[in-house]
């Protein structure tokens, strides 16, 4: 098995484990001049409109990964060091496994809060847009256990595990500076007034509902195959 060191300056460093995959990122949707640049191995995201359809979110500055099967049995590690710099305390979504739905929060979001902590955000829909949201209170109810997160480009190397059980569920774990802070399962409804995902993919960047300025940057950013 392979592991792949991650930098994160002198004092410290920490290690992933896998076989890296290549997931084909892309832009999700486009950005305004200068949303997303490349700097070395790095991703710098700046703020941008959302070029995207649906929802309340007004910015969004993201990549999206190709597909994962909904019915694969796998896990996988997105495993970057990212530091953000901003004035503002505004809520964020950092990394996301979606579904394609437009509206409602997708199957798991991992929100960067205006008091500095991680949180996740899940919804079941039932394709109505934000009318057919139903919050999936299980995931949503995850208590977080890490540091109190700054915004002063203090680097945080961010490694989320994620085992899809090829039923269309997953289970999450999240961990920053190799402790783990923050996870659950997402479970999908049996309920048939929701809609079944069909294919998941993952999302990183800064997707917010309000635009602020900022810049963060995400180093040596990949995904592992493990187990």
């Amino acid at each position: 098995m392979a592991v792949i060191a991650v930098a994160m300056g002198a004092s410290a460093s920490y290690a992933a484990e896998g076989r890296r995959v290549s997931l084909g990122w892309q832009t999700a949707c486009g950005v305004d001049p200068g949303g997303i640049s490349r700097s070395g191995g790095a991703y710098v995201f700046h703020k941008s409109s959302n070029h995207c359809s649906g929802g309340i979110f007004k910015q969004r500055s993201q990549v999206n990964s190709g597909n994962i099967p909904v019915n694969r049995q796998v896990s996988y590690a997105f495993d970057t060091t990212v530091s953000m710099k901003a004035s503002q305390s505004n809520d964020f979504i950092l990394f996301q496994i979606h579904d394609g739905r437009l509206g409602c929060s997708p199957p798991m979001s991992l929100r960067w809060t205006g008091s500095n902590t991680f949180r996740f955000d899940s919804d079941y829909t039932r394709g109505k847009g934000m009318a057919g949201c139903v919050e999936n209170r299980v995931l949503r109810g995850a208590g977080y256990h890490g540091p109190s997160l700054r915004r002063d480009g203090t680097p945080y190397h961010l490694h989320v595990t994620l085992a899809f059980d090829g039923q269309g569920g997953f289970d999450v774990s999240v961990q920053i500076n190799g402790r783990g802070v923050l996870s659950g399962r997402y479970q999908p409804s049996s309920d048939p007034q929701f809609i079944s995902s069909k294919r998941f993919y993952m999302s990183h960047g800064v997707y917010s509902q309000k635009p602020f300025d900022y810049e963060m940057r995400s180093v040596g950013m990949q995904v592992l195959r493990v187990g």
